[in-house]
């Protein structure tokens, strides 16, 4: 876990309430490098999108960011980046995101974010805590990509360590412990990457999550493996949730396969359309 006294880089804190008639920020507060844009209520709805900014453009060597998020009882909130996540080369430490997600009854925290790209020689580690009451619900996804290399290889970055905790009513449901690190494994061979270079994570945690659901949400995207060069996997966690990892050689493939999930759950769970988040 981070250190208290942590010196960061970026910090940012949002609270998310509901007001009897929409959801609400009641507490933000954000500092140095993060920063997030006054919410918007897309085509109508009564749930607010917050857009989280990177004021430096990347993150840089030594970078230590935290953020934490929580929706109180019947509160929703939506939450994406302004951009992708650029982790540059980080050649004497490395870059550390701690990001913290508290869910009370009935309360919704929906996180799709742009691509995390990780550039040559780039260090990375993320830790997400989420924290979710029994009747709490969440959708959460990441991309994983490398970036450009002046040797054009696929896999330059030295890691990209990433550790998700899922808890629901204080019980730990689901430890993702991922290290990809081309410096002591072949990441692009089997049992890594299986010669693919991008790879995604979802997470759906919902009271009415079983396995008749998931098997309806595998039939709508099962024909993806036949249309694109991808492969996918999908996994019932303990209680009531899934999670879904995706291979591929294209960040719009992985996007695609993880809005079309995006899409049926909110329409058959929450009974909303999925709001086009209108970034380009």
């Amino acid at each position: 876990m981070a250190d208290s006294k942590q010196k960061w880089t970026g910090e940012l804190d949002l609270t998310v309430f509901h007001n009897g008639k929409k959801s609400v920020a009641r507490d933000i507060f954000f500092e140095k490098a993060l920063k997030v844009i006054r919410p918007v209520y897309l085509n109508g709805s009564d749930i607010p999108t917050f857009y989280i900014v990177n004021v430096g453009g990347g993150y840089l060597d030594g970078d230590r960011y935290k953020m934490d998020v929580t929706a109180e009882e019947n509160a929703s909130v939506i939450l994406t980046s302004q951009g992708a996540t650029k982790i540059y080369k980080t050649l004497n430490d490395h870059v550390e995101q701690y990001q913290n997600f508290t869910i009370k009854d009935n309360g919704y925290i929906e996180y799709v974010g742009d691509p995390i790209i990780a550039f040559e020689n780039a260090k990375f580690y993320q830790h997400n805590t989420f924290n979710l009451s029994p009747k709490a619900s969440l959708f959460y996804t990441d991309i994983l990509t490398p970036g450009y290399s002046k040797e054009d290889k696929d896999f330059t970055y030295t890691y990209m360590h990433l550790l998700n905790e899922i808890y629901v009513d204080d019980e730990l449901i689901t430890f993702d412990n991922m290290l990809l690190d081309p410096t002591k494994n072949k990441v692009g061979g089997l049992g890594y990457m299986e010669n693919y270079t991008h790879l995604g994570s979802c997470y759906f945690i919902h009271p009415e999550v079983n396995q008749n659901l998931i098997d309806d949400v595998y039939d709508q995207i099962k024909h993806y493996q036949k249309e694109y060069d991808c492969r996918f996997g999908i996994t019932q966690i303990p209680t009531h949730g899934f999670s879904i990892r995706i291979l591929a050689n294209k960040t719009q493939i992985i996007e695609r396969i993880l809005n079309t999930v995006q899409t049926y759950v909110g329409n058959h769970i929450f009974d909303r359309e999925v709001n086009f988040l209108r970034k380009y």
